[in-house]
């Protein structure tokens, strides 16, 4: 009996320092793909804009940081962007156009272990989604460039007056699922691969420029499939 006792004394000391030791901080860069439908831009007839590809519309490039709080769970942030750069063909100008819609993630991450170097995990995020438009125009066409930008897009009660800065803000909440698997290279760097879905609350006529709501364009992103490809390494 005593052995016993003693058996198990070493088996938790082990196991307490096996769980001390593991790495805590994870940092994670990697490539995501969805399909969102950008009709205010693809669709839209009176203002031609950069011509769509896989890089602009499907391709998310994103970080992540995790603090692993518990032996199998994980919390942190992680931020997902999608970006577009080109020329609008406005009337009066061809300003420079830069457009970028980041999903920023607080996620929470419980996993278990399926193989000495396979993890299983599972992720539940809520989302603070920003869009964001800024046109480079000259001063003397800024006026009539944003109000043409504004038009196409259904505004049919355009700025009145301009400040210094140009820039187009729409923020929205939802929420992300997402289902993955990890397999460690080594025990602290691994290969990631998730799969799942973001609903955002985007509505086209919460956009602000310079203090005024305005209406921006047609985006469908409410409920998108999600894949992601990360690599990741891991701290003490």
């Amino acid at each position: 009996m005593i052995q016993i006792y003693r058996y198990i004394s070493i088996y938790i000391t082990i196991m307490t320092f096996s769980v001390a030791v593991q790495p805590k901080i994870h940092f994670e860069v990697g490539l995501g793909f969805y399909g969102p439908e950008m009709k205010g831009f693809d669709d839209n007839i009176d203002v031609p804009f950069p011509n769509k590809s896989l890089f602009n519309r499907n391709l998310l490039p994103n970080f992540s940081i995790f603090y692993e709080f518990f032996h199998n769970a994980r919390v942190g942030y992680s931020s997902y962007v999608s970006y577009e750069y080109g020329k609008a063909n406005l009337q009066e100008s061809q300003p420079v156009f830069k457009r970028a819609i980041r999903y920023r993630m607080l996620p929470i991450e419980t996993y278990f272990r399926w193989r000495p170097r396979v993890e299983l995990n599972f992720t539940l995020a809520p989302i603070w989604g920003r869009g964001r438009i800024t046109m480079d125009t000259k001063p003397n066409d800024k006026y009539e460039d944003w109000n043409e930008l504004l038009n196409s897009f259904g505004d049919e009660d355009p700025l009145s007056q301009l400040g210094g800065t140009d820039v187009m803000i729409n923020d929205w909440f939802g929420y992300s699922g997402l289902i993955g698997v990890r397999y460690y290279l080594s025990p602290r760097t691994g290969i990631d691969l998730k799969f799942g879905f973001m609903h955002n609350g985007y509505k086209k006529d919460k956009w602000i420029l310079q203090k005024n709501k305005v209406i921006g364009p047609d985006l469908s992103i409410k409920d998108l499939p999600l894949f992601t490809l990360k690599y990741n390494y891991a701290l003490k």
